[in-house]
């Protein structure tokens, strides 16, 4: 009797102790926690404050119907491709009774302005549905922040069947099925082709992203001349940013104190593609200057955005806030950014496959 007591008491001991780590363990160890959980029905779309091309969308306006909701960020390289997809998307099956509506969720301060969005709706041809949601409302429903282009399509109940981040297939595959169902299967578009993203790496300038290299710690209105007095301390660890000469660090960027070419920013790195979100000083347009390996890039090296001056000269003029494309090639290489006035912030750079 003792001893099947003490067996049942062990037993006892043991599902107290796991039940009590699988409780704790998430709060004492972060890494541990599950992700968020997705939304299961659709939220409402009165977070986003303006519209293009249609809209608002009241709640009672999308019931009935299967609604394939994107959210985009402007400072995101892989957005443009997004966006022509839902527009073939918005084509097929809008006039089959579907909603096919994209929402702009701000990265960056300079992106609550809804003049980013009806600028990029224009440069791109938008012809679908485009809200603003610049307080990110609609993102923190539906799972918080994420990389890369997030879809969400919803039933025509409302209940969320599709919830992926960079893939759009599922989405398609979605519409497909249901108007196929719509149709007695038949008169449905067919597959429609969804874009393949490259691998992206984002390297945050502002207070609190960087986690080596000079700025790492440094709190939001710090503001210092920082020193190399030697190259190798520019160029350290892959995907470091280095600063040399007067920055100020803002909570969503790093703004240049002063100008000129003893003001930069250096960063080692080996990638396919080189961009970078950029914002000009309140009310003016900038000038960045870019070295890589210590020269003037090659023309077969610049980037989309970049223009060439004489004497074989690159820089980007930055007239507007957002991302800006200022290299391309394979292997390693150094690439050096010097704002020409003070006021520029660097935001972040972009790196399309990139290696460490």
């Amino acid at each position: 009797m003792r001893r099947a007591l003490a067996i049942l008491a062990a037993v006892g001991f043991v599902l107290a102790a796991v039940l009590l780590t699988w409780r704790l363990a998430p709060r004492l160890l972060p890494g541990l926690r599950a992700p968020a959980p997705v939304a299961e029905r659709l939220p409402s779309l009165s977070a986003a404050s303006a519209w293009w091309n249609g809209g608002p969308f009241p709640d009672d306006s999308l019931r009935g119907a299967p609604v394939a909701l994107l959210l985009w960020s402007d400072a995101d390289p892989r957005a443009e491709a997004a966006l022509a997809a839902m527009g073939a998307w918005h084509a097929a099956y809008a006039p089959l009774g579907a909603h096919v509506i994209a929402v702009h969720e701000p990265e960056y301060a300079y992106a609550a302005d809804t003049a980013v969005t009806g600028r990029l709706v224009r440069r791109w041809g938008l012809d679908l549905p485009v809200g603003d949601d610049p307080a990110g409302q609609l993102a923190a429903r539906l799972g918080g922040a994420t990389e890369g282009p997030h879809l969400v399509v919803a039933d025509a109940q409302g209940r969320v069947v599709v919830d992926t981040v960079a893939a759009l297939a599922p989405g398609d595959a979605a519409l497909r099925a249901w108007a196929l169902r719509a149709r007695g299967g038949a008169g449905a578009p067919p597959p429609l082709a969804t874009p393949a993203f490259p691998p992206v790496t984002v390297v945050r300038l502002g207070a609190g992203e960087p986690r080596r290299g000079p700025l790492a710690g440094l709190p939001a209105g710090y503001e210092g001349v920082f020193t190399a007095e030697f190259r190798y301390q520019q160029v350290g660890r892959p995907l470091v940013p280095y600063p040399v000469g007067g920055w100020r660090v803002r909570a969503d960027g790093l703004e240049a104190t002063r100008g000129g070419a003893a003001n930069f920013v250096a960063v080692r790195y080996s990638a396919s593609r080189v961009g970078v979100v950029v914002s000009p000083p309140a009310g003016a347009r900038a000038r960045l200057w870019i070295l890589l390996d210590e020269h003037w890039p090659a023309a077969d090296r610049r980037g989309a955005d970049v223009s060439a001056g004489a004497g074989g000269t690159a820089y980007v003029d930055v007239v507007a806030p957002g991302l800006y494309w200022i290299e391309q090639g394979r292997g390693e290489r150094v690439l050096q950014l010097s704002p020409d006035p003070r006021g520029l912030v660097l935001h972040a750079l972009v790196f399309e496959n990139a290696t460490e």
